[in-house]
Parts: C-alpha cells; structure tokens; sequence
C-alpha cells in the first residue's frame, strides 16, 4: 500500500518545510510521496518555497490563482500515485509515526471512509479533532448544551481523552486520510467551497455512501492552527459564513434553509462586531461574494 501526503501552501512556506521534515522524521512504515501545491502564494513565498524543499523529494505543483481549500486538495490529489490520501495544512507537526497504525486500521475497516488521529496545540494542550453537524438544533441550542444533555447523540469534544476510535459526524479537516477510491467515490473535496465547511460537506456525502468518519485519539499530531488563514481575519469570517449557509441549503429545502437563515441573522443581530457579515446572511448570499471569485 502506497501513501500520498498532500499539503496546500499559501504564503506559509516555513510552516510547510517544518511540515515536510515532521514527516520524514516520523516516516510511515508504508511508501508514500509529498505533494506541495502552492494555492498562488504571493512572489516572494513562492520563491522561498522552492528555495527551501529544493533538497527534498518531493512533487510541487503551482497553481496560477488560489484555489481556496477544496480545489487545491482536488488539484493535489489529480496528481496522487497512493492508495490512500492524507490532506494535511501546512500548519501540521507530526510527533510520532501515526500513519501506520491508520492506515492499518483503514485496511481492517472498510466501512470507514475517512480518519484523523487526536491533535494538540502547540502547547501540547489537547483540542477538538473533530465536530457536530452545523444544524437548526447546533444554532438554537449550542454545542456545549446539546454535549450536556445527549452525550451519545453529541459525545463532548473538548477537554475529553477517548481511548477507543469511535464515529463522529465530521472530523476537522486540517488531517484527514481517506483511501483513494472512497475519496473519489463521493466527488471529492466540493470546489463551489472556498474556506471552510469542506469537512463536514465531504463527511456528510461520506454517510450518505455509507461510509464512517472515525476520530483515533489513541495517534497524535500538533496543529498550529491558523496560520495560514491569520490574516485578513473579516475576509475569513464572512467566508465562514458564506460556506456555512451553502453547506446547509445544499442538503436540506427551502423551509428548513430559511429557517436555518433567520435563526442566524437573529443571533448575528446580538453581536455588534459581525455586524458586517449580516449583509451576506440576510441576502441568502452562497459563493456570489466569497473569496473564490475576488482569488485572495
């Protein structure tokens, strides 16, 4: 079985060489390929980048604009050999070999579609590898609550060690390993998606298959988090919410959508700094203002 690693660079060409490394110290017992795929970093960065992994063997492909997440995965992965893809941030630092036991546990499961192991933070501080539906119930209710009252339906995410893989709705999508043919299977990362919600649109057309998405918190990984997407924070917000309210008209109609719709400009309405995204929620706006058009 053969591996392919596919790490989506923009403007974080030091972030994406210490990915790299973090790889090759902790190699997979199982071949595998490094895929970069440059998502248009700006001159500079894309000059560093090559300067940096010009010693490694690895495969960089540049696109000529920014793809967002889901394109620039789907771009990589049309150049992938392996059986399995892993889609890793550039902001990712592995700490052991967890590759193996996954892909291990991928070859005995073949009910499951995608996995991520268990992340930590830089502070070595575990976070959530994993999340819950973005639904009417999530919105009026909160996560915690929900967590609180149904922990089978809603396990907690946060401040909790599991010890067994177990299923969840959506994993978070800065690592996730999918074997190649379930990943194509599906129609891979949905390119409509500039930033944001690709997991949990990708993991919902995985139940719909019949496939699971499992959380291993028993392998472990250090996520950054953010650094690519630091800057511009107003342009990533309003494209939060621009994915989000498409993820959800996709798959539900147009009483359920708009209700989805109200309930969120009512809680919008509560807090005076987002106040700029209400125009995009209130318009019903899906991808006429995301970022995929202006190519940020």
């Amino acid at each position: 079985m053969t591996l392919s690693f596919i790490i989506l660079n923009y403007n974080t060409s030091l972030q994406t060489l210490n990915c790299v490394k973090s790889i090759i110290d902790h190699a997979p017992n199982t071949s595998y390929e490094i895929i970069v795929v440059d998502n248009n970093s700006n001159k500079e960065e894309w000059e560093t980048l090559n300067s940096l992994l010009q010693d490694y063997d690895l495969n960089i492909i540049k696109s000529r604009i920014n793809l967002g997440f889901g394109a620039g995965n789907v771009l990589g992965a049309n150049f992938a050999n392996g059986d399995f893809l892993c889609f890793l941030n550039s902001d990712i630092i592995f700490t052991e070999d967890c590759i193996t036991t996954l892909i291990e546990y991928l070859n005995r499961h073949n009910d499951v579609g995608c996995i991520t192991p268990q992340q930590y933070n830089r502070n070595n501080i575990i976070v959530p590898s994993f999340n819950h539906d973005s639904g009417i119930t999530e919105e009026l209710f909160g996560k915690e609550l929900l967590e609180t009252l149904f922990s089978s339906k809603y396990p907690k995410r946060k401040n909790t060690i599991y010890k067994k893989p177990f299923s969840v709705k959506q994993i978070n999508g800065c690592f996730m390993i999918f074997p190649k043919n379930i990943f194509w299977e599906v129609g891979g990362f949905d390119q409509n998606i500039f930033l944001y919600y690709e997991e949990l649109d990708i993991c919902y057309r995985l139940k719909e298959k019949g496939y699971k998405s499992v959380v291993y918190p028993n392998c472990r990984f250090s996520h950054l988090h953010g650094e690519s997407t630091k800057k511009a924070h107003s342009n990533t917000v309003r494209e939060l919410y621009i994915s989000k309210m498409y993820c959800y008209r996709k798959y539900h109609n147009i009483i359920l959508s708009s209700c989805f719709r109200i309930i969120n400009i009512i809680k919008l309405m509560t807090k005076p700094n987002k106040w700029y995204i209400l125009p995009v929620v209130l318009r019903g706006e899906s991808s006429s203002k995301s970022m995929r058009h202006n190519r940020l």
